[in-house]
């Protein structure tokens, strides 16, 4: 009998027992606002979320039909997000929106049945199951993600399960959900609704993720469809070029393309059924350091500003731009650019409005202010939107901004300090303060921020993002300050640039990190390559967000030595923040972590006045608030296993500025997630970790109460001169290095947007145990090899012990009250 299409394009749960067949409508986003005034940002996010949720008891009625609007006004389409566990739709809202999406999937039974199942989710959900309600998880939290078992009631035969998701758009916004089934997984059967029409995308969506990359070429499963590009995206990171920066070709009807090169980003497209489907890759091999060779200190200070007055202004998010770096560096370059006024006014607009990062628009505005001449519609215009800011999260006026990461933190304390500095007999209408009061309020907390530096190190540390946005805070500090200031400012400027030298390897920083994002998998794109380059012109060179536009007017002056720092030897350990880091380098290898948990004597965690304040008194005016409010969003320094982790990297080991190699516990399950924790950057949840002498150990716990129970390696193949993999080991030569990386669990290989360069282990307990080594020591891969395998690691799971080489690691699980919101 010939098989109908509608009845062929069924799907069971993955293998993890994810429904992962969704039609979805939204995202519905409209403005959000609130009257309520609260001194603590955090808190008052906290209550919007709480208040956010529209209640609605009886399930959404209406036809549901592929690309007809649902009862959001907005048409119903094919979820298709290649690897996705969940229906992720998370993204970066820079103003407070309320933000809904509906979903639906059908659920086929072999008989009448109850099948318990766990949902997962940050935001507040309804879920029916026909006409009943079985699901009500509010409100919607920032994290960690919510567990949440419910009963579904199966007929026999088809079931609708329809989701409605309502949370608060408010900076990174978790707007994602995926339902888990428990038991009886492999009875059940996903279609969608509307079956005449949505099996063809199915069909096609099955054909796009069949693709493979090979020899630097694309292999489809099958002939492409009329209407199928092939798109090369340059990654310009000019706003001005967010809708021509992917330029596509026709590939209908072929079954193999060849690539061109040095094109290295790569997405598939095709349109079916009205449905729009995208597959991003990479060609890893193709992905390399730049540099310039030749220049000295001045004539590559001047290629650096060249850089960035040619960007227009840099896209955020492909939503609009922030151009004030921009304008700096064309300024500084004495190029009049009749675009930038018209961009300044722009720039005036989001301060004013209060875009979250708009204090990084401020600090660029003050030393535009600082060093050039405005005209009197400018000057009176500045004059307007400073005087009206929202300077700290005390002051009137709801908004999204961000005021207590660490660079934030300064960003706001100086601009405080300069704004009332340059208006001291105005009133600041939200900050209900003279310029003169502002400017003493913003200096306090300047320099309690910089005590706090001087004392315990950065808590972004490392960060090769957010370095360079405290670099350019702190230039302001440096520049436009007391003398007092001036000095200490200037100091923890040679601090930052000192320890992001030690961590240069062979050209890239190499670091455990604070906060990172997923070019950590990219050592030389990485924002803080751009500080790198700026100190030694040997260095590749990466665009760094613009931020050095900063240094063009600077009276900073770069400490001596950091070349040496960066192209010598180091085997040393210290502490920043509450991390204790270790760092092993030399010409063959770079090994470097944050120890989880810390194990030298004397070590006490400072304390975060947050789980102080419902008892007791406490400074919410001093930065050490401010900073307890931070460990609270962006994740402790304070590493332990079983800890819910955020965008901290816990180590790397590195043969040369490209050949890098680590693993984490992912928090989203598709490299092309926009989660914090991400994919290859952050750790859902936390492990245990100890290093020393070129061996590394890690144990890895995954409780129930986390949706992902895999962790992976990064490990890009290609980027070795050779490499082999056997049974539970991964070998890797590059140049005089060596690196060995073993897993108690069985690794898999797996493709996302990178191919040839991920193993997936899937088990809820693991270690592994990294190990390297140079060729002075082992003449070649296979006894080094041995020299490895030697050392014998056993992972013990009753005791949750790891041992190699004659060290041993036990995973004690740690809850910290810190990292729930």
């Amino acid at each position: 009998m010939e098989v109908k299409k509608q009845d062929y394009r069924r799907y069971e749960c993955n293998e993890s027992g994810f429904i992962t067949q969704y039609l979805v409508s939204g995202l519905k986003e409209t403005p959000f606002a609130d009257s309520t005034a609260d001194e603590n940002q955090l808190r008052y996010e906290k209550y919007l979320r709480s208040i956010v949720t529209e209640k609605q008891d009886r399930r959404p009625l209406g036809e549901i039909r592929l690309g007809e609007s649902g009862r959001l006004g907005l048409p119903w389409r094919y979820y298709y997000n290649y690897g996705n566990w969940f229906v992720d739709l998370s993204t970066f809202y820079s103003v407070l929106t309320r933000v809904e999406l509906d979903a639906c999937t059908i659920l086929t039974a072999p008989r009448d049945m109850v099948v318990k199942a766990a949902v997962w989710s940050y935001a507040s959900l309804d879920i029916w199951c026909g006409n009943d309600k079985v699901c009500v998880m509010e409100p919607a939290v920032y994290k960690p993600i919510r567990r949440q078992e419910i009963s579904l009631p199966l007929k026999n035969g088809e079931n609708l399960l329809y989701i409605r998701l309502q949370t608060l758009g408010v900076r990174d916004t978790r707007t994602l959900f995926g339902i888990q089934i428990l038991d009886g997984a492999e009875q059940i059967i996903q279609t969608l609704p509307d079956a005449k029409n949505t099996v063809l995308v199915m069909e096609q969506a099955d054909w796009m993720s069949s693709i493979r990359l090979e020899n630097h070429s694309l292999h489809f499963n099958g002939p492409a469809l009329e209407g199928t590009t092939l798109g090369y995206d340059s990654m310009s990171p000019d706003f001005s070029q967010a809708g021509t920066k992917i330029e596509r070709f026709s590939v209908a009807g072929a079954k193999d393309v060849i690539l061109e090169r040095n094109r290295p980003y790569v997405l598939v497209e095709c349109q079916i059924n009205g449905q729009r489907l995208m597959r991003r890759m990479e060609v890893i091999g193709e992905i390399r350091p730049k540099s310039l060779a030749g220049l000295g200190f001045e004539k590559n200070k001047r290629e650096i500003f060249r850089r960035t007055a040619a960007v227009e202004s840099l896209s955020r998010g492909g939503k609009f731009g922030f151009s004030i770096s921009n304008i700096l560096a064309r300024k500084a370059l004495g190029i009049e650019d009749e675009r930038d006024r018209r961009l300044l006014f722009e720039t005036l607009d989001q301060i004013e409005s209060r875009y979250d990062c708009s204090d990084f628009l401020v600090c660029g505005l003050i030393r535009y202010v600082k060093n050039y001449n405005m005209d009197e519609a400018l000057s009176r215009r500045v004059k307007s939107v400073l005087l009206h800011y929202r300077y700290w999260m005390d002051q009137v006026g709801p908004d999204a901004m961000c005021f207590w990461s660490e660079n934030h933190s300064l960003m706001f304390y100086v601009s405080a300090m300069n704004a009332g500095e340059l208006y001291p007999d105005e009133y600041f209408t939200r900050a209900h303060m003279t310029g003169r009061e502002l400017y003493e309020t913003g200096k306090r907390r300047l320099e309690q921020w910089l005590a706090d530096v001087e004392l315990h190190g950065f808590e972004e540390f490392l960060s090769t993002v957010y370095m360079c946005v405290t670099f350019a805070g702190l230039l302001n500090a440096v520049d436009y300050t007391t003398e007092e200031i001036k000095v200490r400012a200037a100091r923890v400027t040679d601090r930052l640039l000192t320890m992001l030298s030690q961590h240069t390897y062979k050209g890239s920083v190499i670091a455990p990190m604070g906060r990172v994002y997923r070019q950590v998998i990219y050592p030389f794109l990485q924002g803080a390559q751009a500080l790198m380059n700026l100190v030694n012109p040997k260095m590749p060179y990466s665009y760094g967000e613009g931020w050095l536009a900063f240094y063009a007017t600077s009276g900073y002056q770069i400490p001596e030595g950091l070349d040496v720092l960066m192209e010598g030897e180091i085997n040393t350990e210290y502490a920043t923040g509450n991390a204790l880091v270790r760092l092993e380098k030399n010409q063959n290898y770079c090994m470097t972590s944050v120890q989880s948990p810390r194990q030298d004597k004397g070590f006490v965690r400072w304390e975060n006045l947050t789980l102080l304040e419902e008892v007791q008194k406490v400074d919410k005016g001093s930065h050490e608030y401010t900073k307890s409010l931070n460990e609270r969003f962006h994740g402790t320094t304070c590493f332990e296993p079983g800890v819910y982790g955020y965008q901290q990297h816990l180590w790397s080991a590195a043969l040369d500025s490209e050949t890098e190699v680590f693993t984490n516990h992912p928090g989203g399950t598709c490299d092309s997630s926009e989660m914090r924790p991400g994919y290859w950057y952050g750790n859902g949840v936390m492990p245990a970790i100890s290093q020393g002498d070129g061996v590394l150990l890690a144990v890895y716990v995954i409780p129930r109460e986390h949706p992902i129970h895999f962790t992976h390696v990064f490990w890009p193949g290609v980027k070795f001169d050779r490499m082999e993999a056997e049974e539970s080991w991964l070998f890797g030569q590059k140049g005089s290095g060596y690196t060995a990386l073993w897993c108690s669990g069985a690794l898999k290989p797996h493709d996302d947007q990178l191919f040839g360069c991920e193993y997936r282990c899937f088990e809820d307990e693991m270690a592994y145990c990294c190990i390297c080594g140079g060729r002075e020591e082992f003449e070649t891969l296979e006894i080094f090899m041995e020299y490895a395998k030697s050392l014998n690691p056993v992972f013990e799971k009753k005791t949750r012990t790891v041992q190699a080489a004659g060290r041993a690691l036990t995973y004690d699980a740690r809850e910290d009250r810190t990292q729930y919101i």
